[in-house]
């Protein structure tokens, strides 16, 4: 067999003695194992999210919390609309009299609003169900999906009970 033919072979066997340098260690021991950052507490977040409409469907905005309501103030940005950057990506939204929370929230997971007129659409309340269950949720750490809206339309005349499915 030729030099250039057995190189190949032979190279392995040359190098696997010389080895890396370091030689067999123990178990050594560490210590308990990783637990994680402590749990947060829930309460005031420092973001809250508005849901407006895009060419692809309903869109999460987030939003800077002013103050310590983040339903209140999810509300009040949704019936703002979209700001002048998110009109230029293409966001639009249904504007009018911002809905109110009515009482305290009813329990964990369930918010009950008092909606004038301007958010009988089922677009227009799709936004607003989705607004209000994030707010909540983040508030009292209930997931999204199982959030429970209930809307007082006053212009309808009638009552709804929605989750948010975006």
């Amino acid at each position: 067999m030729s030099r250039r033919r057995a190189l190949p072979f032979l190279l392995p066997l040359l190098l696997a003695p010389a080895g890396c340098g370091l030689g067999d260690t123990a178990p050594v021991p560490a210590g308990s194992p990783a637990a994680g950052p402590p749990a947060r507490a829930f309460g005031p977040a420092a973001a809250v999210h508005v849901y407006f409409y895009s060419a692809r469907g309903l869109e999460r905005v987030s939003r800077a919390s002013r103050g310590p309501d983040p339903l209140g103030t999810a509300l009040r940005d949704l019936a703002e609309g979209p700001d002048a950057a998110e009109r230029a990506r293409g966001l639009v939204g249904h504007t009018g009299p911002p809905p109110a929370p009515v009482g305290a929230p009813e329990g964990t997971g369930t918010v009950r609003l008092r909606a004038p007129g301007g958010w009988e659409s089922r677009g227009a309340l799709r936004q607003l169900v989705c607004t209000a269950a994030d707010a909540a949720g983040t508030a009292d750490g209930t997931p999204l999906p199982r959030v429970r809206v209930t809307v007082e339309r006053l212009a309808r005349g009638d009552t709804v009970t929605r989750t948010c499915a975006p």
